[in-house]
């Protein structure tokens, strides 16, 4: 596969912004195309955590709570309004008259069903970590659910807000099976299910009998394309009408195209690169961590690499993060002091071989940032191996814990501190590569605790430990570019929902 690089060049001599019309081809245009990196991992909700994943689920499911996408503040959706009976009572009120695509309604019999079915082992969740402490759904009417947990569950709120708990047809998944409902989704969305051809695209058409308006935009296909050149090329031609993270170099080359234009946000993601201390290995030594963060410089790699498009994070939480600590500050680059450290734990850095594992063309220029990392480490003598896997095959390394010393790795929406210190600090949780017993008792201890003041102190003083003990190299929160054409009246959002229920012509 040709680098973006040379996609870049080949377009430039072929001269893309007068080669296509800027009118024309999109004329009566009836579908928006969408480049993404993977397939689906599946199509059945409340399954798994990852935003490939959820970014198309969520045009076919609907969420309880959802967010304003300016202010990213909660709002309700399938549900109405909630009120919190006793520390360990929450009654949600819902939506009459809702009904899924295929005619059945929803109600608090399908939250209690979805809700149930998240919690049973033997459907195996990645969300049920994150609802461990509820322990009962009670239907007081049609159109009311009593959510009872086991012990002070402050995020509650939270873990039902937008792809955290869509529910499903509970009628539908006991006739047709749990198989055959993963490959044919049923649910309350702007857009129903066509067809999904695998390792090609996923198509979606609205419904017209959607509950909160019928949608502008008449056809949703996601085509699955991994390479960020294949994508850029695929925008430039026409053949896709939006792409999620163009190249910086690339900018003004979409800009000029005629065709579309780049339009940006600072995303709540982050990205990092996770140090695997949970196997035998140089990792295990925090002195090695923390030379690893030493002798990475993220502001080179910022400049260099991303265009100056990201903005650094020094601990494991954004600017955007409710529980943010701007009191920490950034590992410094200091490569004598790397090899200090690295001599101190016994490890000669010209001998020492790590292995970083990482995605190309999920997250912003992901292959190459890891490449970056590994000639620099190189500088102080540390040989790295880099693995570039398939998204997919990347999940699978890391929650079957395969992958090497290292891995890269993104986390967000990461707007509330619970929901990114919890699953990355744990290390029997599905896409954490650390552990550290007093950290995870920490972790047990802060949950709990419902007066904000003390929350935001206890996860503070976790963050804090997390900084010290260098669980991460900690890299920046990203900045979104997408190439969106110009017929398409729509801009993206900090959460990074690509929600075509906002679309329209222009």
């Amino acid at each position: 596969m040709q680098s973006y690089r040379d996609i870049l060049v080949l377009l430039l001599v072929l001269g893309v912004g007068g080669f296509f019309p800027s009118l024309g081809w999109s004329a009566g245009k009836e579908e928006v195309v969408i480049g993404l990196g993977a397939e689906p991992r599946t199509l059945l909700a409340v399954t798994i955590v990852d935003w490939t994943t959820n970014a198309q689920l969520e045009n076919i499911y609907d969420p309880l709570f959802t967010r304003e996408r300016e202010t990213m503040k909660r709002l309700p959706w399938l549900a109405t309004s909630y009120t919190i009976l006793d520390d360990l009572t929450w009654e949600i009120s819902l939506r009459p008259g809702v009904k899924f695509h295929n005619g059945e309604p929803f109600n608090a019999q399908a939250v209690k069903f979805t809700m149930e079915y998240l919690l049973n082992p033997d459907n195996k969740s990645h969300y049920r970590p994150r609802m461990a402490p509820v322990k009962s759904v009670e239907i007081v009417d049609e159109n009311t659910v009593r959510i009872h947990t086991s012990k002070p569950f402050a995020v509650l709120l939270e873990r039902l807000t937008s792809t955290n708990f869509m529910p499903l047809p509970p009628q539908y998944l006991q006739e047709k099976g749990i198989e055959y409902a993963a490959a044919h989704p049923v649910g309350t969305g702007p857009y129903t299910f066509v067809e999904w051809v695998r390792d090609e695209r996923l198509v979606l058409k609205k419904n017209e009998h959607y509950w909160a308006g019928t949608p502008a935009i008449e056809k949703v296909v996601f085509r699955f394309i991994p390479e960020f050149s294949a994508r850029l090329s695929a925008l430039l031609a026409g053949e896709i009408d939006i792409m999620k993270d163009v190249p910086p170099h690339a900018v003004d080359l979409v800009n000029n195209s005629q065709l579309a234009t780049v339009r940006s946000t600072v995303s709540s993601r982050i990205n990092y690169v996770a140090l695997v201390n949970l196997k035998e290995g140089p990792m295990q030594d925090r002195r090695v961590r923390q030379a690893m963060n030493y002798a990475v410089n993220v502001d080179e790699l910022i400049a260099q690499v991303l265009q100056g498009r990201a903005s650094r994070i020094c601990g494991p939480t954004s600017p955007l993060n409710d529980g943010y600590v701007p009191s920490i500050e950034c590992y410094p680059y200091d490569p004598q002091k790397a090899e200090r450290l690295l001599k101190e734990a016994g490890y000669d850095p010209a001998k020492l071989e790590l292995t970083l594992d990482t995605p190309s063309g999920r997250y912003p220029l992901d292959k190459e940032v890891s490449q970056a990392i590994a000639a620099q480490l190189n500088r102080i003598g540390i040989r790295v191996k880099v693995v570039v896997n398939e998204w997919g095959t990347h999940l699978d390394k890391i929650k079957n814990r395969r992958t090497g010393d290292m891995f890269f790795l993104g986390w967000g929406p990461a707007l509330e501190v619970q929901g990114t210190v919890e699953p990355l600090f744990q290390g029997d949780w599905t896409y954490s590569g650390y552990t550290n017993p007093e950290v995870e008792r920490k972790i047990q201890e802060a949950v709990v605790i419902v007066d904000p003041q003390k929350r935001y102190e206890a996860f503070a003083e976790i963050q804090k430990m997390v900084w010290e003990d260098a669980a991460w190299i900690f890299l920046w929160q990203q900045h979104d570019l997408y190439g969106v054409a110009n017929w398409i009246d729509w801009s993206p959002r900090p959460d990074e929902q690509l929600w075509m229920f906002e679309a329209k012509r222009r």
